[in-house]
């Protein structure tokens, strides 16, 4: 099976004037290494559209993706600003072009595809990769998910809400791929401790999970813009995508 892995497109932010030229080159890009790549689906794992246009998620993906490739999709935390968390859910809901070839792990889960169990969704922080004992969310210095209106006293139940729902949608007798907009393990970083790996996601999620022993296992992640590229442990190929605002980046992973 030949999994095509994208990450923060950040499309919204090449509409500013500074990025103009590149936001048509971006979605060309996409589609011509989709036509190159021949995937048999496509994981795409967050921070691709603004905010104000989650709703319109299935559709953006219909754009880019032909209606016979399975598409599974995570939100970032940029498509949760302006607004409450569970907010930004119910519009994800409200799709105006519900496609079943398009599977929103924020919202259920999980799906099998090809013999694999994909799980995930943006999954967000909850602070185990603080590098104070002392440091509290609402430390930004400028990182931006602020905007983010029930961020601070409800951090740590979003949280919840992801690892409680991949979870209960692991299945024994299966491989697993495990897709997530922040990082399950901090060997996915790719950024040495600092203070913002608070925001990056969790210390270690994947050992916290009922993976099958028996199989192999993926993990495909994104939102650190820093490239991870292996098996980062034991049993468990890791794909960082590893996209930055003007580099374009994917990965092709054969499983």
């Amino acid at each position: 099976m030949k999994i095509l892995c994208f990450s923060d497109l950040h499309l919204w932010e090449k509409e500013t004037p500074l990025f103009a030229p590149h936001y048509p080159k971006t979605i060309a890009q996409v589609s011509s290494i989709t036509q190159n790549v021949s995937p048999d689906a496509v994981v795409l794992t967050g921070d691709t559209l603004p905010a104000a246009m989650v709703d319109k998620t299935s559709y953006f993906c219909r754009l880019l993706f032909s209606g016979e490739l399975p598409v599974i999709v995570t939100l970032g935390n940029h498509e949760f600003w302006t607004r409450p968390f569970k907010e930004t859910l119910e519009l994800l809901k409200s799709q105006y072009m519900p496609d079943d070839n398009v599977t929103f792990l924020d919202l259920v889960g999980g799906v099998e595809i090809g013999g694999f169990n994909f799980v995930g969704g943006a999954l967000f922080f909850d602070g185990s990769l603080r590098v104070r004992e002392d440091q509290q969310v609402d430390e930004w210095r400028g990182w931006p998910d602020w905007r983010i209106t029930d961020i601070v006293p409800k951090y740590k139940e979003i949280n919840r809400y992801y690892t409680d729902m991949i979870r209960s949608k692991m299945k024994p007798g299966m491989p697993t791929v495990l897709c997530t907009h922040h990082t399950p393990h901090e060997k996915l970083n790719g950024h040495l401790p600092g203070h913002f790996s608070f925001y990056t996601g969790m210390r270690d999620l994947v050992h916290n999970l009922p993976f099958d022993p028996r199989f192999d296992h993926y993990l495909i992640c994104g939102h650190t813009h820093k490239r991870v590229i292996g098996e980062v442990l034991p049993g468990f190929m890791g794909v960082n995508v590893g996209s930055d605002y003007d580099a374009l980046q994917y990965y092709v992973l054969e499983i």
